[in-house]
């Protein structure tokens, strides 16, 4: 498949370089997991530092947010409105999911450094 290691079957993530172009890192983390090590690269340096494998960390962390907003948006947009139109159940499917995702990022992904007991949770 174009766009493709034939060796991972995992989609290219591209990553600026510093020359300013994009080039293609292939990763078993997510998005939502590539979000998280973001936020502790420029928040948690330290406590980055004390994860001995990061990928499988932030593999881990990813899916189990990913799971955790499909299920907190499942039960958001669980109550359907009488003679609700085609528009209005995508917007409240959508407005389940945008809340579900900012609910779950403060939570799992965009930790506050301030709070060490959440960090040891996560760390584990």
């Amino acid at each position: 498949m174009p766009g493709l290691n034939p060796d991972t079957r995992q989609p290219p993530r591209s990553r600026p370089t510093s020359h300013g172009t994009l080039a293609a890192e292939v990763t078993g983390v997510n998005h939502y997991g590539a979000r998280a090590r973001d936020h502790w690269r420029k928040h948690l340096p330290a406590q980055l530092a004390q994860i001995q494998d990061q990928e499988a960390f932030f593999a881990q962390l990813g899916e189990a947010a990913a799971t955790e907003i499909d299920q907190l948006a499942d039960a958001l947009a669980a109550t359907q409105g009488p003679g609700e139109g085609y528009l209005e159940e995508v917007a409240r499917l959508e407005t389940a999911r945008k809340t579900a995702e900012m609910q779950v990022s403060r939570e799992m992904l965009l930790v506050d450094p301030e709070d060490q007991e959440r960090i040891a949770q996560l760390m584990g």
